[in-house]
């Protein structure tokens, strides 16, 4: 019977190769999909946009409005928005019914 100081030694070497082949299996897909890729004139922005699709932006909804600008009343404060409360205005008084 073999020691475990003689089975962590075979587990360490098995490991090893197991590393060994997925890094040779890696950069022979590597080299597969880049080969693909120039046959088909494919780009890397094309693989992105497939990985990771373009999401389009949920349309905020205005809660603020003073003529052809508006604020949703999330995140930074616009200057238009600033400038009443500076003047001593309601930003209620440009509330969307």
């Amino acid at each position: 019977m073999q020691t475990i100081a003689e089975l962590q030694a075979q587990m360490a070497s098995i490991q090893k190769q197991i590393n060994e082949q997925k890094a040779a299996g890696k950069r022979d897909a590597l080299a597969d999909i880049l080969s693909k890729m120039n046959e088909f004139g494919i780009t890397i922005h094309e693989i992105q946009r497939r990985i990771v699709p373009v999401k389009a932006k949920a349309a905020k909804t205005v809660k603020y409005r003073l003529e052809d600008k508006t604020w949703s009343g999330k995140g930074k404060k616009p200057k238009w928005v600033k400038n009443i409360e500076e003047r001593g205005g309601r930003l209620d008084d440009y509330l969307v019914a």
